[in-house]
């Protein structure tokens, strides 16, 4: 057994499949035929069959690949068999065939004596076969030369890297922190100075507003003193022009002799 190359219906290679060691060529493989459902028994009516289509006849089998007995060219990165130049090789090499067995019946036909050396059998030159089947895009994705994968020394150095830049970078955030620290400190100790002033200022204010209460207080005294006066000397002028007036009526009645009459 020998393993030999199954291409598509392309050329493409597949896959190698094992064959006898005698084979060689080119043989077809087919599809697989997919077996029809059997036809409903309750259907009454039935699309009629073509006429040239005989009833259980199967379909004609459809090339899927071909197996070849022709060894790969070594260096292809995917190989494609070219089936176009096989079947041209293969018209040539019965043409070479068919010119040499009309020669050679030629000269069989000929006297013992007049047949000269046989004539010999030239089979055409076989063309290349098997081709790269990649474009040139392809070949040049394909060969692009790989990232190196870093040793095990250099995957620790950039460890070692990584944790030395998150230091720094905690450090850094770490006085950072500091620094903003003393500055809150430093307005909140503005802040309470400038509260304690104020306190200062609003107690001076208060004292102030209860020195004006207690000033209000005593001028109210006073004053409601001044009008308890104001009502006695009203009072007083009210009596003293009671007697006056009495006066008067004593006045009166002596100048015409009688006595008035003055409760």
């Amino acid at each position: 057994m020998k393993a030999v190359p199954r291409v598509n219906k392309d050329g493409l290679y597949l896959e190698d499949e094992l064959v006898d060691d005698a084979f060689s060529g080119v043989v077809p493989f087919y599809a697989e035929i997919e077996p029809q459902p059997p036809a409903d028994p309750g259907e009454t009516e039935q699309e009629p069959a073509p006429e040239d289509e005989q009833p259980g006849e199967a379909p004609d089998p459809v090339i899927a690949g071909y197996i070849i007995g022709v060894p790969v060219t070594p260096g292809l990165f995917r190989p494609r068999f070219d089936i176009p130049a096989w079947e041209t090789y293969q018209v040539e090499l019965q043409a070479a065939e068919s010119a040499y067995r009309v020669a050679y019946d030629e000269w069989q036909a000929q006297p013992e004596d007049e047949r000269g050396e046989p004539p010999a059998y030239v089979p055409p030159k076989m063309p290349t076969l098997w081709i790269e089947g990649l474009t040139p895009e392809e070949i040049k994705e394909i060969t692009r030369p790989q990232p190196k994968e870093p040793t095990e020394l250099e995957l620790l150095a950039e460890e070692v890297e990584v944790i030395r830049q998150q230091t720094i970078e905690q450090q850094e955030a770490i006085e950072s922190s500091g620094t903003e620290l003393v500055e809150v400190r430093a307005a909140n100790a503005e802040q309470q100075l400038t509260i304690g002033t104020l306190g200062t200022e609003q107690i001076k204010l208060d004292l102030s507003t209860l020195d004006l209460k207690q000033q209000n207080a005593v001028l109210g005294a006073e004053l409601v003193k001044k009008d308890i006066a104001i009502l006695d000397l009203q009072s007083q002028n009210q009596a003293l022009g009671q007697m006056l007036a009495a006066l008067e009526l004593k006045l009166l009645a002596n100048g015409t002799g009688g006595e008035p009459n003055v409760q």
